[in-house]
C-alpha cells in the first residue's frame, strides 16, 4: 500500500528561514530510532516551490509494502519575523515596555498567572533580575555620593545598569521569549505589517492543495509561535472553503509546544478567540497538542483551543523523560531553549513521540486517535 501526504509547517519566532528546518528535520531523520516495522525513512533536498513555500520529500518504506510519501513543505513567514525582529537597545527596551507595562496594564498576565505558572515566572525573570541590578547599582551610587564622587556615580548608575541587565538576561536565555511576548502583543492589536495579508496567501495555498485531492491527508504542523499561526491559517482557510475534510483529504493540525493562549487571553485578540473556536467546532478537523509539562514556554497545562468543540480534540504529553537518556533529559532541564526544540528532534528511544512517525508514518493523525476523548 503506498499513499501520499503534504505537510504544510510553519516554525516559532526566529529569524533564519527553511534551510534550518530542512537540517532539523534531515537530522531527526538520521537519528530516527526504527520502530519494529522496520521502517526506512529518507529524506530529499530542500527546493524552493514559490516565494510563500520551500518543500523536500521524505520516504517511508517498511518490508511489508507498506509506503509512504511526505511532500514536506515551509509555510514562510521568516521574512515578516526578520522585519519585526529587536536590534538595537531600543527596540529591545520597547519589547519591555510592551510585556511589562502595556501587557500588564491589560491584564494579559493575570491568566498566564493562573494556569500557566512556569510561563509566567519565566516571563518574569527579565523583569526580576532588572530590579536585583537596580537595587545594585543604586547601592553603588550611593556609596560613590557618600565618597564624594556624586557626579561620576549617578552618571554610571544607568548606563552600567542598563548594560549589566541586557548582558544577564541574555545569557540566561530570557531574552528570546521578550521578543515572542512583544511580537505577539502587536500581533493582537494588529501592528505587525504584512502578516494578515501572509495568512491570507498561505490559506489560499492550502485550500488549493486540498482542491487538488492528490494526498490521502493535509497536515498543518506548528511549533512554538507557529502554533498561532498555524491555527490561523487553518481557520483562514476552512472560512474560504468550509467543505475542508468533508471531501477531499484528511485535514489535520498539530500543534507542538504551543503558546496559543499568549496570543488569545490578549483583550483586543477577539478575532483570534473566534479563530480558535471555528477550529474546534469543525468536525472533519482533527487536532492533536502535544506540550511537555517541563517546556516553561510552552503552556502544556492549556488546551490550545481554550474551548471544547465537535472537531477531534486530544491532548498528549511527549515524555521526554522516557524517550531519552536521563543525562539527556537533565541536561533539557537546565536548558530552557533546548527543550522547546527538541519536539522537532528524534529521541533516543522509539515507542513514543517522534516527529518523524507523527510527520511521515504510515498513520494519518485521525487515525492516530480516532475517537479521543474531547477537551
Amino acid at each position: 500500500m503506498t499513499w501520499r501526504r503534504e505537510v504544510f509547517f510553519l516554525g516559532g519566532f526566529d529569524p533564519r528561514g527553511p534551510s534550518r528546518d530542512h537540517r532539523t528535520c534531515a537530522q531527526a531523520v538520521a537519528d530516527h530510532p526504527v520502530t519494529p516495522a522496520g521502517e526506512t525513512v529518507q529524506i530529499g533536498p530542500r527546493q524552493r516551490v514559490s516565494p510563500l513555500l520551500d518543500a523536500w520529500d521524505v520516504h517511508w518504506t517498511q518490508p511489508d509494502g507498506v509506503s509512504v510519501h511526505t511532500r514536506h513543505h515551509v509555510m514562510r513567514w521568516d521574512d515578516i519575523v526578520r522585519a519585526a525582529w529587536p536590534r538595537g537597545w531600543g527596540a529591545a527596551w520597547r519589547d519591555r515596555w510592551v510585556v511589562y507595562a502595556r501587557a500588564f496594564h491589560h491584564g494579559a498576565f493575570w491568566p498566564i498567572w493562573r494556569f500557566a505558572r512556569p510561563a509566567f515566572w519565566l516571563a518574569m525573570l527579565p523583569l526580576l533580575i532588572g530590579l536585583g541590578l537596580g537595587v545594585l547599582w543604586a547601592a553603588l551610587a550611593a556609596l560613590a555620593v557618600s565618597a564624594g564622587a556624586a557626579v561620576l556615580g549617578v552618571a554610571l548608575a544607568l548606563p552600567l545598569w542598563l548594560w549589566t541587565w541586557r548582558q544577564l538576561e541574555v545569557r540566561l536565555d530570557a531574552d528570546w521569549l521578550l521578543r515572542l511576548y512583544g511580537f505577539t502583543w502587536r500581533v493582537a492589536r494588529d501592528e505587525v505589517p504584512g502578516i494578515q495579508a501572509r495568512i491570507d496567501q498561505l490559506a489560499d495555498e492550502l485550500v488549493q492543495r486540498a482542491t487538488d485531492g492528490q494526498a490521502r491527508e493535509l497536515l498543518v504542523v506548528g511549533h512554538s509561535t507557529g502554533t498561532q499561526m498555524a491555527a490561523m491559517v487553518m481557520a483562514r482557510a476552512l472560512r474560504k472553503a468550509p467543505w475542508l475534510g468533508q471531501r477531499g483529504p484528511q485535514v489535520a493540525l498539530l500543534t507542538l509546544g504551543h503558546c496559543t493562549p499568549v496570543l488569545a487571553w490578549v483583550r483586543d485578540a477577539g478575532w483570534f478567540r473566534d479563530d480558535l473556536a471555528r477550529l474546534a467546532d469543525h468536525p472533519p478537523l482533527t487536532w492533536h497538542d502535544i506540550a511537555a509539562p517541563g517546556d516553561w514556554a510552552a503552556f502544556a497545562r492549556v488546551a490550545p483551543w481554550l474551548t471544547p468543540g465537535r472537531a477531534r480534540l486530544a491532548r498528549y504529553s511527549p515524555r521526554f523523560h522516557q524517550t531519552l537518556d536521563a543525562a539527556t533529559y537533565q541536561r533539557l532541564r537546565s536548558h530552557r531553549h533546548e527543550m522547546h526544540q527538541q519536539y522537532l528532534r528524534a529521541p533516543q528511544h522509539s515507542g513514543g513521540y517522534d516527529p518523524v512517525v507523527w510527520m511521515a508514518g504510515p498513520l494519518t493523525l485521525a487515525e492516530r486517535s480516532p475517537a479521543p476523548a474531547r477537551s
